[in-house]
């Protein structure tokens, strides 16, 4: 019984601990996964704005002014991810912006409009109160993405072109698809400030998830998996396609455990009643087998016991298992060989002698057995005797 108990507390212990890395290796696989996932659906959305800003970058270098103004409107009048776009002329003056919005104003020294003036890149996030002169409230965080305007017919540099995109627009994305896949996403940028980050409650990762991205940050890769007891986190440093300009965004994956089911206890209670019910079938197999092949053996002994202590009792014929059949065989003729042995020394003392199952008085190997106790001789028989024989 004992080893019984044993062997199911072992099945349990070990089924328990497979399921626990079955599990915690399926976390891993749903957030590597979901994050690459969300990879993909982000860099289409981006390489769409990208690929609209160089369209109109292409269409703008000999444009009037009129057609400049209404392409900026038409610009931030699609979609609604573009808060404001606009022309920049090599003296660095906007000539032309959507909603005839920053007009004159001089970003010459903007560190945009230097880098745009060189090739393609992005900005910094920032927080603007540009749209406030709009018709809203309060400003919102912007991202720009720039690019040189080229002469059609020359191809030199005459101006650059910029979309200012909301980051209001980037996070609803990011929203959407962690409520599809349950995968929270946190970005931090070049400065390590938090610009998105999806989670019910936002705050700073764990100073040990910091240190484990910063480690090959700067390798492409997809998403890796980072060690941490309470979370499970990916990281990767390349969220973004290479046909996109270097965003400098260290991307965050955290699996949302809370939004998963969490299968795994009623799982372990299903095995654990299976695995008690199997040990108390298997113990109560083993009780019955038990009683089949030692009820024999304990009768045998039994037997054994009476016919030491000098009487006879007939045993019992089983061939539950070899060890019986040979008992019950030896015992037989035990019992033959001492009542033998009685006979031949001329024993007239009276025995105890049991026959199975009435226990009558009469040895199973007497001539007279089955018959009552043989009538000892009287004193007038013995007399008859004696005097027959003086005749």
């Amino acid at each position: 019984m004992v080893s019984v108990f044993c062997a199911a507390v072992f099945v349990a212990v070990t089924v328990t601990q497979r399921l626990t890395e079955a599990q915690q290796q399926l976390q891993q696989d749903i957030v590597l996964r979901g994050a690459d996932a969300i990879s993909l659906s982000f860099n289409t959305a981006m390489k769409r704005e990208w690929r609209g800003l160089q369209a109109v970058a292409r269409h703008v270098g000999k444009a009037p002014k009129q057609d400049l103004n209404d392409i900026m409107d038409t610009v931030v009048q699609t979609g609604g991810q573009v808060a404001w776009s606009g022309m920049v002329d090599l003296s660095g003056t906007i000539i032309s912006g959507s909603n005839r919005l920053r007009e004159g104003e001089d970003v010459s020294e903007r560190h945009w409009y230097q880098e745009g003036l060189r090739g393609p890149n992005v900005g910094s996030v920032y927080s603007s109160d540009l749209l406030r002169q709009s018709g809203r409230d309060k400003g919102e965080s912007l991202l720009d993405l720039f690019m040189p305007v080229h002469n059609a017919d020359t191809g030199e540099v005459v101006g650059v072109m910029v979309y200012s995109l909301r980051m209001d627009w980037v996070r609803s994305m990011l929203v959407q698809a962690r409520n599809q896949l349950h995968i929270d996403v946190v970005i931090q940028d070049r400065a390590g400030t938090y610009i998105v980050d999806t989670r019910d409650a936002p705050g700073p990762l764990p100073d040990a998830i910091l240190t484990q991205a910063s480690f090959g940050q700067s390798a492409a890769e997809s998403f890796r998996a980072l060690d941490q007891a309470e979370d499970l986190y990916a990281f990767t440093s390349s969220f973004l396609s290479d046909t996109l300009p270097d965003f400098g965004w260290r991307v965050f994956a955290v699996l949302d455990r809370d939004s998963l089911k969490n299968v795994l206890p009623s799982l372990l209670r299903s095995v654990i009643i299976s695995v008690v019910i199997a040990a108390f079938f298997v113990l109560g197999a083993t009780l019955l087998v038990l009683r089949i092949l030692l009820g024999p053996l304990e009768k045998l002994t039994a037997t054994a016991v009476v016919t030491a202590n000098g009487a006879y009792e007939y045993p019992v014929e089983s061939r539950s298992s070899h060890e019986a059949i040979l008992l019950s065989r030896a015992l037989v003729r035990i019992q033959g060989k001492l009542a033998l042995r009685e006979e031949l020394h001329g024993d007239q003392t009276s025995s105890v002698i049991t026959l199975h199952p009435s226990h009558s008085k009469t040895s199973p190997f007497d001539p007279g057995a089955g018959q009552e106790e043989r009538a000892k001789p009287t004193s007038g028989d013995r007399l008859r005797t004696k005097r027959g024989g003086e005749s």
